[in-house]
């Protein structure tokens, strides 16, 4: 969508696309710096959090999320701050789709 978000991104996908764009690294080169950190996170979840098709919930993306920050020399907390509050899981999550 021109001058708009297309389908499926999110402003946290958008700043995460712009950022990677900007820093002129690969996902190979990015997710190999996070190994480095001692930071698993694949390929395929890095593409999906920069296209929207899935955002950072858990403990070990959200600490991910910070390495990113830093290794595409953006301000401590700036990705974060963009994502919304985690959605339910577990018994309590399946009590609220019925």
């Amino acid at each position: 969508m021109p001058g708009g978000m297309g389908m499926g991104e999110t402003v946290f996908s958008d700043a995460l696309r712009t950022a990677i764009a900007t820093s002129g690294l690969s996902l190979d080169r990015i997710q190999a710096r996070l190994h480095a950190r001692g930071v698993s996170v694949s390929v395929t979840a890095l593409s999906y959090w920069q296209s929207g098709k899935r955002q950072p919930e858990r403990q070990n993306s959200l600490f991910a999320v910070r390495a990113l920050e830093d290794i595409l020399q953006l301000p401590a907390g700036s990705l974060l701050s963009l994502l919304p509050p985690p959605r339910p899981r577990g018994v309590a999550s399946r009590r609220f789709r019925n």
